[in-house]
Parts: C-alpha cells; sequence; structure tokens
C-alpha cells in the first residue's frame, strides 16, 4: 500500500434485496457495491467518477441475504498516472436472514461477517484529474 495516499478509505452501507427463491444474494451484488465505493472513491481522491477497469482476486468468502446489511470499504493501495488500484470488501453487518415478520430472523452480529473480496483497479483520466491530491501523484516527494 502506497502510504502517502493510505488515508483515502471510503466506506458505504446498504441493505439488500434478493430475487432468488432461497433469499440469498447474487455474488454480482458485491461487485456492484464495490463500483459504488470506487466512484465514491474516486469523486474524493480526484474530483471525477472515473471508469473501472478491472478487478481481480475477486474472492466470494461466505452468503449473504435479503435483508441484510452490507458494508463495503475501498482502500488506495497505489495511484498511477492514471490507474487507481484499489482493495474492497464486504461485510454483513446486520443480518436478517430473509424478510420474515419473526424477530428472531435478526441479528446485530458481534463481529461483520466478510462475505467477499477484492481489488480493482480505476482509471481517471488526466483531463478529469481536478483534484488528485499532490502526495498520491507519481513521482512527488
Amino acid at each position: 500500500m502506497d502510504p502517502r495516499c493510505a488515508r483515502y478509505s471510503v466506506t458505504i452501507e446498504n441493505r439488500m434485496d434478493s430475487h432468488y427463491p432461497n433469499d440469498v444474494l447474487p455474488g454480482g451484488t458485491s461487485v456492484e457495491l464495490f463500483g459504488v465505493a470506487s466512484t465514491k472513491m474516486a469523486m474524493m481522491l480526484d474530483g471525477a467518477i472515473g471508469f473501472m477497469r478491472a478487478f481481480g482476486e475477486l474472492e466470494f468468502v461466505a452468503p449473504a441475504y435479503q435483508g441484510d446489511f452490507v458494508r463495503v470499504t475501498a482502500q488506495v493501495l497505489t495511484v498511477g498516472r492514471t490507474s487507481r488500484r484499489r482493495s474492497y470488501e464486504a461485510y454483513v453487518a446486520p443480518r436478517v436472514y430473509g424478510m420474515s415478520d419473526n424477530s428472531s430472523h435478526r441479528e446485530v452480529l458481534d463481529e461483520p461477517i466478510l462475505i467477499a473480496r477484492g481489488v480493482g483497479v480505476a482509471v481517471t483520466p488526466l483531463e478529469s484529474q481536478r483534484r488528485t491530491p499532490a502526495e498520491c501523484r507519481p513521482g512527488q516527494p
């Protein structure tokens, strides 16, 4: 991780819905939330939304269910001339176990459950880098 830019981290949280009969969230939901966190990160770091170029090292660790609150964090790893490499993690914070009216199906977890993680590369064109801090630009002291 580039220590000059390590302070750039974002978190988003959202209650999720599923269209699957067993109430499991599709893995693509985590990837979509990684993209939302990426957009927020790009706005913070560069003042522009940027474009996702690739996801790699993508791993789905545990299931999430309809109604769960999913928290995603994104952290800057490295910053290139136009590329921004970031790590992503998705956690279930409060667990709902489906949309039943039975209150026993809800639980505030002592420890969030890691459901997915990955690394992604986004690109922010030079002409869109309105606010990129000098310390995050390659070749800066």
